[in-house]
């Protein structure tokens, strides 16, 4: 009886050691996609009653996905996220004006799918954004330029693929919800700051958003 312990714990042991392997950092880069629904609220907060304007519109992004990942077990990533891109414009409306986005975040991911070179995951994540605005017009004789800021948080939650092809070198491809929900942090006429101490000003946009880009593991 001794005997068969023994050997079933060395089995295990051997087993065991063969299964581990080095624990893996990813880097992946790519382009990003995204299609949104937007809704705009403007409140002038000193009338009474209050005044409150709100639009909702769509918008489509593109941007470029930065994410960093580190395998804490077989199954599970955790990592950080970082997205800059720009809202599209439509063709018939795009003359002076300009956008930006960034945002930052923490990701995890549980692999489904958990094969050397394939993986199927599904993930989540929070972050922190910032959103500019910028727009020009033009009276007779006179240049305005106005400049809206936007800061505030989001979530996502995705599923995709990682595949190995050369080695350390691969395909990322994602698909998942995303939502943000920004606050007007500033507001801009030709450089100078505007007074938003009576105007409150929210911006949330969710939609689906994808990424495709290429995976380097180490």
């Amino acid at each position: 009886m001794k005997t068969i312990i023994l050997s079933v714990l060395a089995l295990l042991i051997v087993t065991t050691a063969m299964s581990q392997r080095d624990k893996e950092f990813q880097i992946r880069a790519g382009f990003g996609f995204a299609v949104y629904g937007t809704t705009t609220e403007i409140t002038i907060t000193n009338l009474n009653p209050q005044i409150v304007f709100t639009n909702d519109d769509g918008a489509a992004t593109v941007h470029l996905p930065i994410e960093f990942r580190y395998e804490i077990t077989r199954r599970i990533n955790l990592g950080i996220d970082i997205k800059l891109g720009s809202y599209l414009y439509n063709p018939d409306s795009t003359e002076g004006k300009t956008n930006h986005f960034f945002t930052i975040g923490a990701a995890a991911e549980f692999n489904i799918i958990n094969y050397d070179n394939f993986r199927l995951y599904a993930g989540a994540g929070i972050n922190a954004g910032t959103l500019t605005l910028k727009e020009k017009s033009q009276v007779p004789g006179v240049d305005i330029s106005y400049e809206s800021n936007y800061k505030g948080g989001g979530v996502r939650i995705n599923a995709g693929i990682l595949w190995f092809f050369a080695g350390h070198l691969g395909l990322n491809a994602n698909l998942g919800f995303d939502s943000h929900n920004f606050k007007l942090d500033s507001y801009l006429e030709n450089g100078q700051q505007q007074d938003l101490s009576n105007i409150q000003g929210k911006l949330t946009i969710s939609g689906m958003d994808g990424t495709l880009g290429l995976i380097q593991r180490f």
